[in-house]
């Protein structure tokens, strides 16, 4: 995964989530283990701030989340919950994790392509297909 760790840019670090940039890809890992609605607006929210109208893939990092809300889910695959982001590779390293994103995938069905990894370098080959080329890091 030496691609994908070059240029990496911290553009948020809240007690919700650490949003980063590398190589034109948004790298979204959540901190909080339960994710409610006011969670799901105010990372949403923060990755729209920090991205400034760009639209990026993003890589979303579900190490820490244990469950999430019917609101949560509905939210974050509505088309307000996916503005900006172009396609989602949701990289999980657990049984739960797979588990809540499986769920998220077939009962949300989020407006944009969503796949998800459990090798986070194979999410990264997958989003490098939808970079915009013309955006800098």
């Amino acid at each position: 995964m030496e691609k994908a760790t070059e240029n990496i840019k911290l553009l948020l670090d809240n007690e919700y989530s650490k949003i980063e940039l590398s190589n034109g890809i948004i790298i979204a890992t959540w901190k909080a283990s339960i994710i409610n609605l006011d969670i799901a607006k105010n990372a949403v929210g923060s990755r729209l701030s920090v991205t400034a109208g760009q639209n990026y893939p993003v890589l979303i990092k579900m190490k820490s989340i244990k469950e999430s809300t019917k609101e949560a889910r509905d939210f974050l695959s509505s088309e307000k919950g996916c503005d900006g982001i172009i396609a989602g590779a949701i990289y999980v390293d657990s049984i739960i994790g797979n588990m809540l994103a499986t769920f998220f995938i077939y009962l949300n069905k989020p407006r944009i392509p969503t796949k998800i990894f459990k090798d986070e370098s194979k999410a990264i080959e997958w989003l490098e297909q939808f970079v915009v080329k013309d955006i800098k890091n």
